[in-house]
């Protein structure tokens, strides 16, 4: 569950700004502030299964977007080569130029994301 959680939150805040403020409300108040499905009801004036259906459709159109256009994907890729970029430049000592050489792929592989 926490992965889930983890990813709406990820995906809301590349592509919140492309949702309903209704929908962004009710993501907001349910991941974020950990409100149940009842009391976002309350807050919103809705059904418990109108909030369901709303989480829902907003759940999917993030998904929508990133299939489409893979923000989070590219993010993560990014990150995880800087990750590498910096544990081996952290490791490098002297002129190790395997290290360097492997820093430098590494490099260019971020390039070719951006």
């Amino acid at each position: 569950m926490i992965e889930k959680t983890e990813k709406i939150i990820m995906l809301k805040d590349f592509y919140g700004p492309l949702l309903t403020q209704k929908q962004q409300d009710a993501l907001n108040l349910y991941y974020e502030d950990d409100w149940s499905l009842s009391e976002i009801a309350d807050s919103m004036a809705i059904s418990r299964q109108g909030v369901y259906d709303l989480l829902k459709r907003a759940e999917q159109a993030l998904l929508d977007y990133e299939q489409r256009l893979c923000l989070l994907e590219r993010f993560s890729l990014t990150r995880e080569h800087l990750d590498k970029v910096i544990m081996l430049l952290n490791d490098i000592k002297s002129a190790d130029r395997q290290k360097i050489e492997g820093a430098l792929e590494i490099i260019r592989a971020i390039d070719d994301l951006i």
